[in-house]
Parts: structure tokens; sequence; C-alpha cells
């Protein structure tokens, strides 16, 4: 069993720039090697003066990023499913000191971000800068801005990140890129976050060299085990793919008049021996197509592609949801494809960045929204487009940092109210005073 016992001693207190976003406490300090030696520096960043041990235990690694916070005797034990469920008890201590003697569990296990960065440093519907991953073609040199994002990214639950746009570049299924997403992997490790990638289905043929990318041929599933192979290799705690196919421009499976089962499964087989899961978005669409067609119904066209192949996907195919059928407009009804799907894993996907929401210059809080959208029903993961960049404040305003902190509590726990989220939000941000706390 791992384990640490500390006696955490203050932290110096400096300026607030925005940059820390909730967690503005303490001094910065550098990413620790491992999961729990950031659990550990986290307590004595914020300056605790009690005695703590931070364990994982054996009765709670059914739910591996699960924990269970105690006290007796003048001692906080803080244990966790895995060396990740420690770090976020430690974080869920420190949003609520007080609170002592209870477990919590999130209620799906695939909690990610996806950030729509290109290769060459811009974001698609980025509103924070430019990417923190790529510039000019590359990973950046320095990624300490995805060692930090992975700190606030731990600090809410989210246990993976997607680091490029879903439009995804053909380059980054070459050799050439598996080095670098590899170190953007090392950047995020020590905080718990696993790196997934955007692929485009079309990679074997544009890519691979050849002459198809048809799924049900046994050379293009050859490919895609061999490409799976190499990235787990160089990053064997890769999460998986994200695969947009046969959606705005994307090609798919339509193009030899498969299915998109058939397209998920090939790839999803590739990743299963590894552990990887298949992110296989819902969003499909002609966009070609004439909206003045009455028989063209854009918001059915999600329910119409893959209802009829409930049950027919692999084990490791997860079907991302948007909340509507239409495009994260600012008012739509819940997807029916939630309800449509009874043998197949589902996660819902929100967009974080306010595209439909002022392009970041409106102060818009998004709880209350996805409150309203999350299924009835269990769901095998939650989704945000993020888009953090590199400005100062990760969101271009400091007030859209509160989107981000409600994506991540809401994926850990739908039931927390509006009220309870924007509550933790402002006074970790500008602290307990009464003023604000009582808006």
């Amino acid at each position: 069993m791992k384990w640490l016992f500390i006696v955490a001693v203050a932290a110096t207190v400096q300026a607030e720039t925005g940059h820390d976003a909730w967690l503005r406490y303490g001094s910065a300090s550098a990413s620790q090697a491992t999961v729990l030696l950031n659990a550990r520096a986290e307590l004595t960043r914020a300056g605790q003066q009690k005695s703590f041990v931070l364990t994982v235990a054996p009765d709670l690694q059914n739910e591996p990023n699960g924990f269970r916070i105690s006290s007796s005797a003048g001692m906080i034990r803080i244990e966790g499913g895995s060396d990740a469920g420690v770090l976020y008890g430690v974080f869920a201590y420190l949003r609520d000191p007080d609170r002592t003697n209870y477990n919590s569990n999130p209620i799906a296990p695939i909690r990610w971000v996806n950030q729509w960065d290109n290769l060459d440093g811009s974001i698609e519907r980025g509103y924070g800068g430019r990417s923190i991953f790529w510039e000019n073609g590359h990973a950046r040199g320095d990624l300490t801005r995805v060692s930090e994002y992975g700190r606030l990214l731990a600090s809410i639950g989210i246990n993976g990140a997607t680091v490029n746009n879903v439009n995804a570049d053909k380059r980054l299924l070459t050799a050439e890129y598996i080095p670098e997403i590899a170190r953007i992997a090392a950047a995020f490790r020590p905080w718990g976050v696993h790196v997934a990638v955007s692929v485009d289905f079309g990679s074997p043929q544009t890519v691979g060299g050849l002459d198809t990318f048809d799924p049900l041929d046994s050379k293009v599933a050859a490919w895609w085990a061999a490409r799976a192979d190499d990235l787990y290799k160089a990053i064997p705690d890769l999460a998986g793919f994200v695969l947009k196919a046969d959606s705005e421009g994307r090609v798919g499976p339509s193009a030899y008049h498969r299915t998109h089962a058939d397209a998920a499964n090939v790839v999803a087989r590739a990743l299963k021996p590894h552990g990887g899961v298949l992110l296989y978005r819902g969003f499909v669409y002609d966009h070609h197509m004439d909206w003045n067609n009455p028989k063209n119904d854009r918001a059915r066209a999600a329910y119409d592609n893959f209802a009829p192949l409930d049950g027919q996907f692999e084990p490791n195919v997860i079907i991302q949801i948007k909340n509507g059928p239409i495009d994260f407009q600012v008012r739509e009804p819940v997807s029916p494809l939630f309800d449509a799907l009874k043998l197949t894993n589902e996660a819902l996907e929100l967009q974080v960045t306010q595209e439909y929401m002022g392009q970041g210059r409106h102060m818009v809080f998004l709880g209350p929204q996805w409150k309203e959208v999350f299924p009835k029903k269990a769901l095998k993961g939650v989704v945000g487009v993020a888009n953090v960049g590199l400005d100062a404040n990760w969101l271009g305003n400091h007030m859209s940092q509160a989107n981000l902190y409600a994506f991540g509590r809401l994926a850990w726990d739908p039931s927390l109210t509006s009220e309870q989220i924007i509550g933790e939000w402002t006074r970790q941000t500008f602290g307990d005073i009464p003023a604000i706390s009582e808006m």
C-alpha cells in the first residue's frame, strides 16, 4: 500500500493575476514528479497546519477516482481508489476544510476536456489566446502551461484532455508527431490527466498510403492497429481517440456505404488491447443540404444515423452526443439520441467556450443550462469543449473561468445545484467576502 504522512507548512502568499483561477492560495511551485507528490504539495502550498495521511485504500479500488475523507484525533486521512483519487480528495478537502468524514465518487469514468487546438497554434472557437500545446506545426518547447492546466483540471476532477482540434490535422498520426504527443502527455501525467487525440477517418489513405480507408478492408484495420501500437509504445497511458466522421466536410464511412458502427469499431478494435477508448461524435449531418427542403431536418440527423445502430458498437466505443440536437444553441431541447440508445455507451458533450454565448465577451454562467440537459440515465462520460489559451486568465476573461469550474463539478456530480457551484467558485476566486458571496 502506498501512503504519505505529512505535516504541511505554511506557504507564502503572492499577488493574484487571474492565472491561478480558483486555486489562489500559496506560492507558485513546480509540478512534482508523481500524482501523490502533487497531492502532498497542494496541502503545503495551501499552508495547511494539520497532520495528514494520504493513502490508496484497497477497499476503494473498485472506483479508482473516488475518495474518502475522515478525521480522528487531529489527523485528517484522505484515501483514494488510486493516486488520482487521493489527489481529488485533497482538492475536495481544500475546497471545504470544514467538511470531513465523507466519501465521493464520480458519476462517469470519462471526464474529459476537448481542446480544438490546431498545430499552427490557433484555436477554433478559442477566446483565450493561442494554444498552450502547439505552435508553428510542433509542440511548444516550453510546456509549463500544460502542467498548470493539468493542475486546474485535476482540481475539478477532470481526468482526460484531447489536445487537438476535432477537425483533425492528418499529420498528427504520422511518426513525427508521436514524440511530441508524448511530451504533452508527460506534462499532464503528474496530475492524473491522460492525453487523447482527435483523428481523421481518412488517415489510412492520406497518411498510410493505402488505396482505401474502407473500414471493412483488412488492410485498413491493420493500419489502425499498427498506429495504435506505435502510440501506446510511446504513451502507455494514452486515453484514446476522438473521431468526427461524415460531418461538416469530414470524411466518413458513407464514402463506402458503410455504417458509423463499421467506422467506430475498426478504430476501437485497434485501441482495445491497450485499454483505450474511442469517443465517436454523434454530431453528424450534411452541411451542404438545402435547408429550404423540409425533409432535410438537421435536428433529426444524429437520431436517424445512430438509433438504428444501437447495440452494434464495440464495448470501448462511446457515442459523444451534444446536449442538443442542433449545435450548442442558446436554447434547444435535449438530444433525443440519449434516450434512443439503450445498448450503447454515451457521453454528454457540453461547450465551455462561449461560441453561442457572446464569444467570451459576455458574462454568462452556464451551470443552470447544463443542469437542465443532464440525461436521467447512466453516462459513460462527460466531455466539455474548453479551449483554454495562453492568456493569463486562460479563457479570455476572469468570469469565464466559472464555466470551466462548473463543467468539472457537474461532470463529477450533476446533483450539485448551480447555487452551490457558483458559491464555491466565488469563495475560492475572490475570498469569503460577505459583500460578494451574498450577491
